[in-house]
């Protein structure tokens, strides 16, 4: 079988397709660079890792082991993309080499989800160490935000009921992410303006900001 009967598989579009998307991002990527655009398209990201099921710290720990936010998180997308596409033909092409058919895709896709988290959690600490924080501002942490001035924008924030706020980095760049209150019995509507004390795995941990900023700012700017 030639390669281009590997990637036109049925069996191997799924791989075949994470690698074009591998591709593009890439391109995109080297084309923003060479016209100082930088990565991640201009945009912040991180609203997107602060997803409910994750908001009680559950699965904070899976973040933290796989070095997200070390950079920018369309470096660790194309990663995941690139090894969980190369894996997946690498299989497929041995299966239809050695017995002339494919595995199921969802039972490879499965497999090569796991395999490729351990190579996402190297890319993401071994380009950390290097990664230019100046040049990438979506890369900061979230400890970082630590002791920032943050404002609720969706919902109400409440000791056992996150709502989601926002907050300015030193860069200038907007981060979204979900807060509780640390102050017990102490809730806080949309407009507020927090300070952020701590964290509890991915969910920041906030209290009435004591000397807020002057400016007002609207909860949806």
């Amino acid at each position: 079988m030639s390669f281009f009967d590997l990637l036109t598989a049925p069996q191997a579009l799924p791989f075949t397709l994470a690698l074009l998307l591998f591709f593009l991002i890439t391109i995109i990527e080297v084309v923003l660079v060479w016209l100082g655009s930088g990565a991640d398209f201009g945009m912040d990201l991180s609203i997107d890792l602060d997803t409910p099921g994750l908001s009680d710290g559950s699965g904070g720990w899976l973040l933290d082991w796989l070095g997200i936010g070390r950079v920018p998180y369309l470096i660790s997308l194309a990663g995941f993309l690139f090894c969980f596409g190369l894996l997946g033909l690498f299989i497929q092409d041995i299966q239809l080499e050695a017995i002339g058919t494919a595995l199921p895709w969802p039972v490879v896709a499965a497999g090569c989800f796991v395999a490729s988290l351990p190579a996402v959690r190297l890319l993401n600490r071994g380009l950390g160490r290097i990664w230019p924080k100046d040049v990438e501002t979506s890369a900061v942490t979230q400890d970082s935000l630590v002791g920032h001035e943050a404002v609720v924008v969706l919902g109400t924030v409440s000791p056992g009921d996150p709502g989601q706020i926002k907050v300015r980095d030193p860069h200038g760049t907007i981060h979204y992410g979900l807060a509780l209150s640390d102050a017990a019995g102490e809730t806080f509507a949309p407009g507020e303006h927090l300070l952020i004390v701590g964290r509890r795995g991915p969910t920041f941990l906030v209290i009435r900001h004591p000397n807020p900023s002057s400016t007002p700012t609207s909860p949806t700017a």
